[in-house]
């Protein structure tokens, strides 16, 4: 049985590290405090939802989730936002990664 609210939580937690990190990226270019400051209180509140995922399942679980859902963000956000393009190489990892998930999830 799926774990719906499991599921949700590492999501927002993906999501809300991936946006600390789009933050981080900005402040690599500008060297802004403010970007660093906005980037750690998106990582703070992801580390809460991802603390509370592991009240539900596995950490090895939670974790893989986690990154998936995190790298199909980042790689959706360097394409559209930073124009980054993945090679073929990255794109069978990434599959690699979700079909880990599946593996550790079923």
């Amino acid at each position: 049985m799926i774990d719906w609210i499991f599921i949700l939580l590492v999501s927002i937690s993906g999501l809300l590290f991936t946006a600390g990190d789009i933050f981080l990226k900005y402040w690599a270019g500008k060297s802004s405090p403010l970007y660093m400051a906005i980037a750690i209180v998106f990582y703070v509140i992801a580390g809460l939802f991802l603390a509370y995922s592991f009240k539900r399942r596995e950490l090895a679980v939670a974790i893989a989730v986690l990154t998936c859902v995190n790298l199909l963000a980042i790689a959706l956000v360097g394409f559209t936002l930073f124009k980054e393009v993945l090679g073929l190489k990255e794109i069978i990892g990434i599959s690699f990664a979700f079909l880990a998930v599946i593996l550790l999830t079923i």
